[in-house]
């Protein structure tokens, strides 16, 4: 009777915790902190700020920048470094290592969040020339290598670049830009 009722209470909690499910640190929720939203924040918001919006500041976009583009910048490329590809270096990939996997119990990373600040994926760092992304349910979709100061270019889990990338918001995180330099509304906090 007592391991028939421990077992159901085991598989309650399981249920209602979906099985996965990272807890979202205050410091880092943007719906607790509306100074860490860009809906809120026009400092951090590339559509209100053209510091950090690549359509305006051509710096930190790699459509006109060659010395941030994977294209033309072989050092940043991870198809001809094995140092920044994890498909390649095991002590870089998640399905090897788990401290880097946001399903393991003591990870510590960022959050990315879309443009109503719903939680949508994990960002954990490698190394400083290297975070891995996971989705929402914790699976691995890829990987950004810094291509300069505050700008990562996203590559899919073999190393082929997507075209979408970060740049720093100036403040706390990172924006998501697709190729064409559009804010996709995805934030890193």
């Amino acid at each position: 009777m007592k391991k028939t009722l421990l077992f159901t209470l085991v598989s309650i909690l399981l249920i209602k915790t979906g099985g996965f499910a990272q807890n979202l640190e205050n410091r880092h929720d943007p719906k607790v902190d509306i100074n860490l939203s860009p809906s809120y924040n026009s400092t951090l918001n590339p559509e209100k700020n053209s510091n950090i919006n690549p359509k305006y500041n051509w710096n930190i976009n790699p459509m006109h920048n060659n010395d941030v583009n994977p294209e033309f910048n072989s050092t940043i490329n991870p198809l001809n470094h094995f140092e920044l590809n994890p498909d390649v270096n095991k002590t870089l990939n998640p399905m090897y290592h788990n401290e880097y996997h946001p399903k393991n119990p003591s990870w510590k990373g960022l959050y990315i969040f879309n443009k109503t600040d719903e939680l949508i994926g994990y960002v954990s760092t490698a190394t400083q020339q290297l975070m891995l992304s996971f989705d929402a349910q914790g699976e691995w979709t890829g990987f950004y290598v810094k291509a300069t100061a505050g700008i990562y270019n996203h590559f899919d889990v073999k190393g082929v670049w997507d075209g979408t990338y970060l740049c720093y918001d100036s403040v706390v995180g990172y924006n998501v830009f697709d190729k064409n330099g559009t804010w996709t509304g995805q934030h890193i906090k």
